[in-house]
């Protein structure tokens, strides 16, 4: 299916118009613009944007449609709906004015399949990446009770709601990250250039090194061997290999061996293969294919600068061990016991598990809460909550929990039996199915949990952030210490 720009005119108005519209032809494309009473008077793919697209569709890797644009754009859904606008001229009026892309696209795809009489949450239902089950189903549930405006606002108020906490604990954890991030290479880089070259002086002298001193010299010899480089620099190649040549056969997992085996040229070769099929669907997944080439390159590069091309050989071959074990490692972590066992590790964390099961259960309650007041059935709103919580530990106590209900059981029962919702949770959902109030109780668990989020991010970042000033300081000292100490005991033996 191809992407027409075309130009046309209201038939009644005689208003011109213009936009971007999928469609097989420029038959088809006249014919669908004229049931919607515009008259075409020119389409084409345009020169302009052949030129462009490739690049367009590279910059779409990072104009990525996300939560808040789309919560946006269902706010403004929810007015025109409020407003008494039909739901076609409504997303005809979005897909006029959203401006990214990909958005645009959809809401084309999206108008198109309103206009071929199917019903709205149907018309979303190709699109997961950008309309989750989440949002389809409730969008169907205010459909089917006539309150698709109201169902709408709520959306976009869980939608802010959720892109509004993920931002919270993103910014609060981005200082310290950013401090780990630059504190790790000016350490590395002081370890591979500085070092070295100060300390070599020391070799001359005919004397024992402070034990300090010789523990920075090892460590500044491994951190700038050619086995430590080869390693390195092999571990990233064939991951990103590996992740590249998956995304060339279609998101398909490819053993690691292939990677292995091509790990010197697969660069040039996953290039042209994979990043017009990458780039086309705003794929993330082209960065692999970035890494691929620049590591393969690097790894190639590198074998030219070290002084032992055997060292630098063990420095590949531990690198591919160690890759080929990492990915022994996620594939089982990629299976469902894998993902419950790695998960059920998380929440038990000393400092950091209280933190993802408050973020866990405050997902739960509250897209729970808003399910049920959308109108979706109990069973079906656990089946949907169960797909969106993030951890899968939760998310078998949940599918076990709906088990129990059909059963027979409460809400409250088999989530308390888990042992892994807290008991003030659990205490609350009880008096809501008793008192008949499960979606007001449910609102107030995510509002409790949400504040206790916020605190605990509070509390974290200001202990992380003297944390990584004392930890940097103190490797920095370290360094200091360990070369200035043995040119003053040297220069106090000449005196």
């Amino acid at each position: 299916m191809a992407v027409f720009e075309y130009r046309g005119l209201v038939s009644a108005t005689g208003k011109q118009v213009h936009g971007v519209r999928d469609a097989d032809n420029a038959k088809v494309l006249r014919a669908a613009l004229r049931r919607e009473g515009i008259l075409l008077t020119s389409a084409a793919e345009g020169t302009q944007e052949r030129k462009g697209r490739r690049l367009d569709d590279f910059l779409a890797l990072f104009r990525r449609v996300s939560v808040t644009d789309v919560a946006m754009m269902t706010r403004q859904l929810a007015t025109l709906v409020g407003a008494g606008i039909p739901l076609v001229e409504s997303v005809a009026a979005l897909t006029d004015q959203v401006d990214k892309l990909a958005l645009k696209k959809v809401l084309t795809q999206v108008r198109d399949r309103l206009n071929e009489g199917s019903s709205f949450a149907k018309s979303l239902e190709p699109h997961p990446e950008i309309f989750p089950s989440l949002y389809v189903n409730m969008v169907a549930a205010g459909e089917a009770s006539g309150t698709l405006e109201k169902v709408l606002e709520r959306l976009a108020d869980f939608m802010e709601g959720q892109a509004r906490l993920r931002g919270k604990v993103s910014a609060a954890l981005a200082y310290p990250i950013l401090m780990l991030i630059i504190g790790s290479v000016l350490i590395t880089v002081m370890m591979v250039a500085v070092v070295p070259k100060v300390t070599s002086i020391f070799a001359s002298l005919d004397r024992a090194l402070p034990w300090y001193t010789s523990l920075l010299i090892f460590i500044s010899n491994v951190v700038a061997s050619a086995e430590m480089r080869g390693a390195v620099l092999a571990l990233a190649s064939v991951v990103c290999c590996q992740r590249a040549i998956s995304l060339a056969r279609g998101g398909k997992d490819t053993h690691m061996m292939l990677a292995v085996a091509a790990i010197f040229t697969i660069g040039l070769l996953v290039l042209p293969r994979t990043a017009g099929k990458a780039a086309s669907g705003a794929d993330r997944r082209i960065g692999w294919v970035i890494g691929a080439v620049v590591t393969s390159v690097a790894l190639v590069l590198a074998a030219f600068s070290v002084d032992s091309l055997f060292e630098y050989a063990i420095g590949i071959g531990a690198g591919i061990v160690i890759a080929l074990v990492l990915a022994r490692l996620l594939t089982y972590i990629a299976t469902p016991e894998g993902k419950v066992r790695k998960d059920g590790i998380l929440l038990n964390l000393p400092i950091f598990g209280g933190l993802f099961r408050m973020l866990a259960v405050s997902r739960f309650a509250r897209t729970l809460a808003t399910l049920l007041q959308s109108g979706v059935p109990l069973l079906k709103a656990l089946e949907i909550v169960k797909n969106v919580i993030g951890n899968a530990r939760i998310e078998r106590v949940v599918e076990e929990a709906a088990v129990s209900i059909r059963e027979g059981a409460t809400i409250a029962q088999p989530l308390k039996r888990s042992g892994v919702f807290p008991p003030m949770v659990t205490h609350m959902i009880a008096v809501g199915e008793k008192s008949g109030q499960l979606e007001s109780m449910l609102e107030n668990v995510a509002k409790a949990y949400d504040t206790q989020v916020d605190t605990k991010v509070q509390a974290l970042t200001s202990l992380l952030e003297p944390l990584m000033i004392v930890f940097m300081g103190g490797a920095v000292g370290f360094i200091a210490f360990s070369i200035l100490m043995p040119l003053i005991q040297m220069n106090d033996f000449v005196q």
